[in-house]
């Protein structure tokens, strides 16, 4: 899995980021809370909800102290993974959940109670580690909570974190502007995704960003060619 470094501040320090991927506040106070040239100077940066959960578009949930707690976390979770599928804000990244590595646990278990039991990502603050350690945590992320970013240095300025590129890189789309197609007898993923000029994985990945059960139905029900290879690996 790849990984990209990147840089999270409040607006007060904005002018001090590096240059590549960053990460700002959507809500809070104005010396937290970034405007809309910090955004414009930022487009693609990962956009985090400080408060209680007001932002459901928001790429990320900020669950710290003076920040969301992991309740909030629970009705925060269900309304931002339904905008990500609708498609409210386009741009937006599957829904993420900022935290330190000591609540963890105690954020997962309220998801739980809250009938989130998948679908939301976790950005873990642990200032204990090194960058190599950073990288290998999200390297190696799985499960139905991966983590999809590690805070591993805290700067006079700001952060420092390791996200996957992959969740960086997976953003949501406007709905309203999609078009439905059926299939044919004889069609196949490969040939559909050619039909758009389009590799396999990238069209495969857009027909998830626009609708995750349709696309589930059309690889599950993918017959594939005898004779083709396939390889597995022993436990």
């Amino acid at each position: 899995m790849a990984v990209v470094i990147g840089h999270d501040c409040i607006h007060a320090n904005v002018s001090h980021l590096p240059r590549g991927q960053s990460a700002g506040y959507t809500t809070g106070t104005p010396d937290i809370k970034w405007t809309p040239a910090d955004w414009a100077a930022h487009p693609k940066g990962v956009r985090i909800c400080q408060d209680a959960g007001s932002d459901h578009t928001a790429d990320v949930l900020d669950v710290e102290r003076g920040a969301a707690t992991n309740a909030d976390a629970g009705r925060w979770a269900p309304a931002a993974i339904a905008a990500f599928g609708a498609g409210s804000r386009p741009g937006q990244r599957r829904p993420a959940v900022y935290t330190s590595a000591s609540n963890v646990t105690p954020l997962v278990n309220a998801l739980i109670a809250a009938g989130v039991k998948a679908g939301i990502g976790l950005w873990v603050a642990d200032w204990n580690l090194s960058d190599p350690q950073a990288t290998a945590d999200v390297e190696n992320a799985a499960g139905p909570f991966p983590i999809v970013g590690v805070q591993f240095h805290s700067g006079q300025f700001y952060d420092t974190n390791i996200f996957s590129a992959g969740w960086l890189a997976a953003v949501s789309v406007n709905q309203a502007a999609s078009h439905a197609h059926l299939t044919v007898a004889g069609d196949t993923l490969g040939g559909l995704a050619a039909m758009r000029g389009m590799d396999i994985w990238p069209w495969l990945d857009l027909q998830r960003k626009l609708s995750d059960p349709n696309a589930e139905h059309l690889v599950r029900h993918a017959a594939a060619e005898p004779g083709s290879t396939w390889r597995s690996v022993r436990p």
